[in-house]
């Protein structure tokens, strides 16, 4: 946005309706009753300067702001011939996108992707799993190829009526619908969403998807070649961005569990082979030499570390071949049972023996300092076995660099320079903006308790007693809804007995469903919910309508001291010297705490109180890793008996204020 354009919409006082133009480059249309955040003009600003030379922006804007919009009026204006590519990594943030892109112009056309098996019209195909539906899919397509029968009529369609499905898709396209209502649409008149608006993708502006249409390398390319452009002429929004991280060093780890293996040795008992003497002695080393042998190594830890040359010696000796071999015989039997299973006309193309050599071949390829092999129990007690990436900016630095200009954004990325230098190997060209809450600051109270340490060795009954009393006075005096978020389940399980309050409780388990927990939220305004930071409850979710009004959390969420996390602070310490515990173990927590803390202010209007139940906080070197807002607001407490006080005092105000 130019300068000029920016102070005009700030010197506005009022709602800006329809359309507001600089010159023939710098048009904006904006929504109707569309009225200017604090803030969001100076995000506008910021991120046209980055698009309009390329660059990448940075930026934390808590919620409010109006990220999403402010994102689309920088980038829209200045698309001309080429494409914008918007991702994330919860599709809840994906209607937010579509319908701004509806309120901002008519003449824009986008299609948005959730997964392919999602997509499908085809509901029978819903219970395969996501490899077994891909083949499954290719298979009813070539059928339709060859007129060969099972085949998928929704795709038959297209091949038949490829003229009035590209109209239909392009329609949808205009229309910015949803993956979900796209499929209505197009099924009713007998064709596949999916494929039909992947025909019609280099015809359309802007494409939505999650991160994997973008980092994935496999997907991306295919997405690309769609929409019949190269990243130099794709402008990327990438939203959610404080997931980037450890989004991208998923795509670089892989693992494998104990059900697999097993798979793995009955399908031999199934499918012949010229080599299936060997590929059953390769599975037994596996089984007996690593997994079977972990249940005793595992039985006072969770988490132990693997040596994979080790590994690939085990093999040697037992065997006669290294570890890297087996794995490539392996692999061959897979691919010999997935083609033995198409040719039969099994619906499940799936091969256990394929999934365990592609992993093997991972396992004793990636390797180095930016790697670890581990062996491990799930939280279901099954033994896993793992490989894991340190580094995600294999995955993430090409991208953002190779794109016409990018956007990263979130509503926390604190501080900003953190997750620079975890996406991006080079830092030049890059902005980096953090800004304030746009709400009310007498709407919220952010306190600290400086008697109470969720540190392991000081985690005695004394201390369990004093957050119990917190927890206890927070629930008598405060005026709405509580949640209540603990560093982990043990914790929670340790502490709740202690609790007694006058509320209804609602206590989060793994099977705990949503619209459960909301219904009860939304009945009432005296309950107390009681979860885990990084859980269900405590992220990626709203409470509207200011159904939470207090968030209490319990402790820092720091990740569970292992060889692993050890490891990784070690391996940061060498890439970011003198920061890799910061950037490891400490910024991580931050994020997840003030996650937690921001389920309750989410408008302007919102009020209530957040209170860190965890002395660290207030300590100078983890103050400073909090949001700008978080540091010059938060109050400390001595007691529960003050907390309890202040809290009360801040209802009494706003209800004097009424």
């Amino acid at each position: 946005m130019s300068d000029r354009i920016a102070s005009k919409l700030s010197e506005v006082g009022e709602p800006v309706k329809g359309r507001v133009r600089g010159n023939a480059s710098e048009e904006r249309w904006l929504p109707e009753a569309y009225e200017a955040r604090k803030g969001q003009i100076e995000f506008i600003g910021q991120a046209s300067k980055a698009i309009r030379s390329n660059r990448l922006l940075l930026v934390s804007a808590p919620c409010g702001i109006g990220k999403s919009l402010a994102s689309l009026l920088a980038v829209l204006p200045q698309l001309e011939e080429n494409k914008l590519l918007i991702c994330f990594r919860t599709r809840s943030q994906l209607h937010i996108y579509l319908k701004e892109l509806r309120a901002l112009r008519r003449d824009l056309s986008a299609v948005s992707f959730f997964s392919k098996q999602d997509m499908c019209p085809l509901l029978r195909k819903g219970g395969l799993s996501y490899f077994d539906f891909l083949e499954e899919c290719r298979r009813l397509k070539d059928n339709c190829k060859s007129s060969t029968k099972p085949y998928c009529k929704f795709y038959w369609n297209i091949n038949r009526k490829k003229k009035e499905a590209e109209q239909l898709a392009l329609d949808c396209a205009r229309k910015i619908l949803a993956p979900a209502e796209a499929v209505r649409r197009m099924a009713r008149r007998g064709f596949c969403a999916y494929e039909a608006l992947k025909q019609v993708l280099d015809r359309v502006q802007v494409f939505l998807g999650t991160y994997h249409y973008v980092f994935n390398p496999s997907v991306r390319e295919a997405l690309l070649k769609s929409f019949g452009v190269s990243l130099s002429n794709v402008y990327l929004i990438v939203d959610e961005a404080h997931n980037l991280p450890g989004f991208s060093r998923e795509l670089l780890s892989d693992r494998l569990t104990q059900n697999t293996l097993e798979g793995a040795i009955r399908e031999t008992e199934t499918f012949n082979y010229e080599a299936l003497p060997s590929v059953q002695e390769y599975l037994t080393v596996l089984n007996d030499k690593i997994f079977q042998r972990a249940q005793e190594a595992l039985e006072n830890v969770k988490l132990k570390q693997l040596d994979p040359q080790k590994v690939s010696d085990m093999f040697l000796e037992e065997s006669g071949v290294s570890g890297f071999k087996a794995a490539e015989t392996l692999h061959a039997y897979g691919d010999y049972v997935r083609e033995k299973r198409r040719e039969l006309g099994y619906e499940r193309i799936f091969s256990y023996s394929h999934r365990v050599g592609e992993f093997m071949e991972n396992f004793f390829t990636k390797v180095g300092t930016g790697y670890m092999h581990l062996i491990q129990r799930d939280w279901r007690d099954r033994i896993v076995l793992e490989l894991r990436s340190f580094d995600g900016r294999e995955m993430t630095d090409s991208v953002l660099r190779q794109a016409r200009g990018s956007i990263l954004m979130s509503g926390f990325l604190s501080p900003p320079k953190v997750y620079r230098d975890l996406t991006l190997y080079d830092h030049g060209d890059v902005y980096l903006k953090e800004f304030d809450s746009p709400f009310p600051p007498e709407n919220r109270l952010i306190l600290a308790a400086d008697d109470v340490s969720s540190r392991f060795e000081k985690r005695t009954d004394k201390m369990l007693e004093k957050w119990k009393d917190y927890i206890e006075g927070i629930s008598d005096v405060n005026e709405g809804n509580v949640a209540v978020f603990f560093t982990s389940y043990g914790l929670m399980h340790t502490i709740l007995p202690l609790i007694k309050t006058d509320r209804h409780e609602i206590i989060e388990q793994r099977r705990t469903k949503r619209g459960e927990v909301m219904e009860q939220l939304s009945e009432s305004v005296d309950n107390v919910l009681f979860g885990v930071m990084g859980g269900k409850f405590s992220e990626g979710i709203d409470y509207p309508s200011n159904l939470l009004t207090c968030a209490v959390a319990v402790g820092l969420p720091y990740a569970t001291w292992t060889v692993y996390q050890k490891a990784l602070i070690g391996y940061f310490s060498q890439q970011f010297p003198r920061n890799g515990r910061t950037y490891a173990y400490l910024t991580p927590a931050i994020l997840r705490l003030i996650q937690t803390c921001g389920r309750v202010h989410r408008s302007s209007s919102d009020k209530g109180c957040i209170v860190i139940l965890d002395e660290r906080v207030t300590r100078p070197n983890i103050k400073q890793l909090l949001p700008n807002y978080f540091q010059k607001e938060m109050k400390i407490v001595r007691n529960p008996t003050d907390c309890a006080k202040r809290i009360r005092k801040f209802w009494e105000k706003h209800h004097k204020n009424l």
